[in-house]
């Protein structure tokens, strides 16, 4: 991976987290009428997006840094619980502080996305949440509903773990039944975060002329900044069949999440041959970028309950836009704040969970047998 494409992976994954942003913030009892629509309606692509660069990311670390399942799995473990860690007692301590200054705004269903309760904490704690097979229908910790996501990753990381670095005697087995007690729906989004697993492992057969790469490009950003209205025409919810109660047994409309990805990864893969060159990029403007990349992570995370909060107490009207800018102001500062002791607790995991590791790479186990 060059430099240049890895700038690039981390504008386009800080520009996704403001997406996710932006639509949240745009809806009822947030804001009204301020934010303009065009930027307020991507967050469904935006999490299939950051689905399809997970995989990519993934297959990239785990080929050339993490070649063993401890290094992989300490990894996976500091990076998700360096930011969760922070999340939930954020999330905590903004609800309760919000319902006791606010009741009313947070007696909206809008806000309390389901009951807030210890299972919401605990299941959340171990990427269970939306495991259907506990039945917990979706249950958030507190307001944080967005933390959904976070399941589906968290379960993506461990059977890519289980495929990379166990015999398929076991990995097969065991990744049936963890995507049995999944459910259909992060089974049903697996192949997305695959294609972008996949992206990676194939790259050395995907040759594109340099002009095909450009107009492809352009044509497939073009498909993803105008896949709302695109999707919209499709005759169904769920691979062209529609159900009478909505989005069907999986809960997304599928094919709408299919197109985005399809769509994003062969714009990736177009624009990895564009920047397969050095390009020259002044280092202000790359430690910008790499800067803007480090708060993705926690800004999805924190974002929906610091919303919450900071709407709840604004003496302003949601019509404002003294409202708009006291929330976004104050969300990115938290987060701002916050990243630095995400960054350090990564750190401290990492060391702990890897003391002792042997840091030589070592030849993988035979998994055709």
């Amino acid at each position: 991976m060059t430099p240049t494409f890895s700038l690039y992976l981390d504008l386009i994954r800080f520009l996704a987290a403001m997406a996710v942003f932006l639509d949240h913030l745009s809806s009822h009892p947030f804001t009204r009428d301020i934010i303009w629509r065009p930027l307020s309606i991507y967050a469904t692509g935006a999490v299939i997006v950051f689905f399809v660069l997970s995989g990519y990311v993934i297959s990239y670390v785990s080929s050339t840094r993490e070649m063993n399942a401890k290094d992989y799995f300490s990894a996976r473990v500091a990076r998700l619980y360096s930011v969760v860690g922070v999340c939930l007692m954020l999330t905590l301590i903004f609800d309760h502080l919000g319902i006791w200054l606010n009741p009313g705004f947070y007696s909206i269903r809008k806000i309390l996305w389901k009951p807030e309760s210890w299972k919401g904490y605990m299941s959340s704690a171990l990427f269970l949440n939306e495991f259907q097979v506990f039945h917990f229908d979706g249950i958030s910790p507190g307001t944080n509903g967005p933390y959904w996501s976070l399941s589906f990753e968290a379960t993506y990381y461990v059977i890519a773990g289980l495929v990379l670095f166990f015999r398929r005697s076991l990995w097969i087995p065991i990744s049936i039944i963890i995507l049995a007690c999944a459910g259909k729906t992060i089974a049903a989004l697996l192949p997305i975060w695959a294609l972008g697993f996949a992206l990676y492992r194939v790259r050395p057969a995907l040759r594109v002329p340099p002009w095909i790469s450009l107009v492809l490009a352009v044509a497939s950003a073009i498909a993803v900044l105008e896949s709302p209205s695109i999707t919209r025409h499709f005759s169904g919810d769920n691979f062209g069949v529609r159900f009478p109660w909505g989005r069907g047994p999986f809960n997304r409309r599928l094919l709408d999440d299919y197109f985005v990805a399809v769509a994003f990864a062969t714009h990736l893969v177009c624009v990895r041959h564009l920047l397969s060159k050095p390009i020259s990029i002044p280092e202000r403007i790359g430690s910008g970028i790499r800067w803007l990349g480090s708060l993705t992570f926690p800004f999805y995370c924190f974002h929906y309950p610091t919303i919450c909060l900071l709407a709840a107490i604004s003496p302003w009207r949601d019509t404002t836009r003294s409202r708009l800018f006291f929330i976004c102001i104050c969300t990115i500062v938290l987060v701002i704040v916050t990243t630095p002791l995400c960054d350090w607790l990564k750190t401290v995991i990492r060391r702990s969970l890897s003391r002792g590791s042997v840091t030589n790479n070592r030849n993988r186990p035979d998994r055709t047998k």
